[in-house]
């Protein structure tokens, strides 16, 4: 047999040192490259070592074309998660059957800790239970630890201090050991940041030292305050961040137009949302011989924010502003935002400038950047425009602004008529839902908000934008932070197609041709929003990658962020490499820096959403229990959204609430689950209930720390007389047995014994 030749004997140890590390997770060939920092000469020579050593046994591939060492014999490492009846789930990292953990067997474990675990021999269920569908298994140590901050309520005993978790689902009170000193006496009933010491001894208690006081739990404030803190945000900048941002120049000095195109006397305004307070892109259009100049200015916000200053580091460890129900946590500070970085109307500004010819029948021929100065002629909002392109009249738009709005609406219907139908992007129609804070600072209405026209004139001008720069970029062959959105993966295409055929649509789309066969299929039918629900949450989330992997549902090869730079941080990595390109500068940012950027810009977007979709989830269930309060139960029209073991997963349509109509309060039949769990059916009298059914419910309980909203169908007792199909007949010499109420049985009463004396 052939030996390998040193430099790949060299390439297979690097390979399985790097599997080796504790923290290492199966990854794809590319991102295995990537994380191992093999240039792309060597691709081939690394797909070769790593068939050597599938080969030799001394490395797997998983599913997903994942690759990892072999597990061992006793244990196997993954993701533990810990439900709220306080047992784990655990999934490997390969992938396969998940495990179930007693509450006993998490050990030191918590939410989330990826751990190794040990598969526990099968063993017979307690006499009447039912037998564990999934194998059971055991943590034998935590390799990574998922919270290492964790936010609570203080509590004091006469001997010790200790904070319960607002995540209830770690399942630990945490012992306080030490508080920094600045913090002082904090009082009970305070909410604080707990940093979580070493914990290897489940017999021990959990500890750590408080190094936050948020405030008092009654403060309305705190509640927010608290969101942020729990995925790693801070609503208040440093000191030195703001001592930073107070050196900036309130208005442009001689030496910031030095090198810049002038666009002054070019016709420019922006759109926003009315309660906009910082405007970062603004349009302008010009008639030419073969078709538009349709300019994008985008605010400069590189040229005032140095890299690694310490406002450039603070912005990198927010990645991007949060909009929560009722605040802005914006990424750098609003002395820059609202002021000199933003495209205020009737002042000169700095902008990153994209022209881009585009012809009648919409296509984008030419497009080139420019560093500029403009100076916007007006501020508009959505509505404004939307009143404009419904008919009515605005005698505060300026005729010039109208004359191009008007111009510019059907060249955007050509251009997004283009990318929906001949590119084949999704479409997809997914509501937005506003809060309407009171004078109280309590929610006083929830509104569903609709795509608007005028908002989606605006997002393509800002599509046709971010796409011109990646082609500059890739043209240069220069790295970029590029947005990605991968194609959904087998198991995703199986379970949307599932869900698709539970609402009755025949369809088992495997392309994004065929989603949008579906689209046009639903379009205007009451089961659309269900059809654009069963999709979406079947497509996996978009990120950030150092690697153009296309964005699947745009339908674009390549794509960039260069549109909100005063809100996302790799849109502000693009506008230094843009500049920098423009000049005929050196690179700022290595291939190593841009992949570091990249994750944890995706981090901080998933932590973002999580926060605002907490926020909105906390007041709407605030909300919900005060309508309890005064009695406002229903009935509301809701939609069966999924099907759960324990009842129908439903939303209401008004504000998209979601709760949970339990198969214990509907008393006219037991339920049982079909396979794929998109139907529920009665064993006795046949009714069902399934994914996209529309039924009426009433509210009966609200649980706000826990986000619980329960409720029952309208008019249960007449529904329950509605009964589909005949009984079934009971065969002689046996009893028929059907639950009722989760505990009565049909069939011959028991004799009532006497109490003998």
């Amino acid at each position: 047999m052939k030996q390998p030749s040193s430099k790949k004997a060299g390439l297979q140890e690097r390979i399985l040192k790097h599997m080796s590390n504790p923290k290492y997770r199966p990854l794809s060939r590319p991102d295995l490259a990537k994380a191992m920092r093999i240039h792309s000469k060597e691709r081939n020579q690394l797909r070769q070592a790593l068939i050597n050593l599938e080969t030799a046994g001394k490395v797997v591939s998983l599913r997903k074309n994942r690759w990892a060492l072999p597990e061992t014999r006793d244990t196997i490492a993954g993701i533990v998660r810990v439900t709220d009846k306080g047992f784990g789930i655990f999934t490997p990292d390969c992938g396969k059957e998940e495990f179930y953990i007693a509450k006993d067997d998490l050990k030191c474990a918590l939410h989330e800790d990826r751990v190794s675990i040990e598969r526990l021999p099968a063993k017979k269920p307690p006499r009447g239970r039912p037998a564990f569908r999934n194998p059971e298994g055991r943590v034998v140590s935590v390799l990574e630890r998922k919270a290492q901050e964790v936010v609570g309520l203080l509590k004091r005993t006469p001997y010790y201090a200790y904070v319960i978790p607002d995540n209830l689902r770690l399942g630990h009170d945490v012992r306080v050991a030490d508080v920094e000193k600045e913090l002082g006496e904090i009082p009970d009933d305070h909410k604080v940041v707990i940093r979580l010491n070493e914990w290897d001894d489940p017999f021990k208690p959990l500890s750590g030292t408080v190094i936050e006081d948020i405030g008092h739990s009654d403060d309305p404030n705190v509640e927010m305050q608290c969101i942020l803190r729990a995925h790693g945000f801070r609503q208040n900048f440093s000191e030195e961040v703001l001592a930073e941002a107070e050196k900036m120049p309130h208005e442009l000095r001689p030496e910031d137009y030095e090198g810049r195109t002038d666009l002054r006397e070019r016709l420019t305004f922006t759109i926003d949302p009315e309660t906009a307070r910082d405007f970062d892109d603004a349009i302008s259009l010009e008639k030419v011989s073969n078709g538009w100049k349709l300019s994008v200015h985008i605010a400069d916000v590189a040229h005032f924010v140095p890299k690694n200053s310490a406002i450039d580091k603070e912005a990198l460890h927010r990645g991007n502003s949060i909009y929560l129900v009722d605040r802005v946590v914006m990424m750098i500070p609003p002395e820059l935002t609202t002021k000199i970085c933003s495209l205020n109307p009737n002042v000169d500004r700095l902008a990153h400038t994209v022209e881009m010819t585009i012809t009648e029948n919409g296509q984008m021929v030419a497009a080139q950047t420019c560093r500029s100065i403009i100076h916007s002629d007006a501020r508009l909002n959505y509505d404004q425009v939307q009143a404009l392109f419904d008919g009515e009249t605005d005698d505060q738009i300026p005729a010039s602004v109208v004359e191009a709005l008007k111009a510019l609406r059907p060249l955007i219907r050509t251009i997004r008529k283009l990318r929906t139908d001949d590119d084949g992007s999704l479409e997809l129609d997914t509501p937005q839902i506003k809060c309407i804070l009171g004078k109280d600072g309590k929610v006083a209405s929830i509104e569903k908000g609709e795509a608007k026209e005028a908002y989606q004139l605006i997002e393509e001008c800002m599509l046709l934008a971010n796409v011109a720069v990646a082609r500059k970029l890739k043209e240069a062959q220069w790295p970029a932070i590029h947005r990605i959105h991968e194609e959904p993966d087998a198991e995703m295409w199986a379970q949307m197609g599932a869900e698709l055929q539970a609402l009755g649509i025949d369809a088992l789309p495997a392309t994004r041709a065929d989603i949008n066969a579906v689209l046009e299929k639903v379009a205007g039918h009451p089961m659309e929003y269900s059809a654009n629900m069963a999709i979406l949450t079947n497509l996996k989330r978009a990120g950030y990658s150092a690697e153009p992997a296309g964005h699947f549902g745009l339908a674009f090869d390549d794509y960039v962020h260069f549109t909100s730079p005063i809100r996302r941080y790799p849109d502000l990595v693009v506008h230094r490499l843009l500049t920098a390109l423009e000049q005929n500068g050196k690179q700022p940012y290595r291939s190593n820096d841009i992949e570091a950027i990249a994750a944890q810009c995706t981090r901080t977007e998933t932590e973002a959403d999580a926060a605002e979709k907490e926020s909105i989830a906390l007041r709407r269930a605030e909300y919900y229990r005060d309508l309890l309060y005064k009695g406002e139960t229903g009935p509301y029209t809701a939609c069966v959204i999924k099907v759960l073991g324990k009842g129908l997963l439903i939303e209401l349509e008004d504000t998209l609430q979601r709760g949970l109509v339990a198969f214990s309060s509907i008393t006219d039949d037991r339920y049982e689950l079909n396979a794929s769990k998109t139907k529920a059916t009665g064993t006795r009298w046949g009714k069902s209930f399934q994914i996209g059914d529309e039924i009426e419910v009433d509210l009966v309980k609200v649980d706000v720390q826990r986000n619980f909203v329960d409720f029952h169908l309208t008019g249960q007792e007449q529904f329950s007389a509605k009964k589909k199909g005949k009984p079934q007949r009971r065969k002689k010499g046996k009893k028929q047995t059907v639950a009722f109420n989760g505990n009565a049985k049909y069939g011959k009463k028991p004799k009532k014994r006497r109490n003998r004396k």
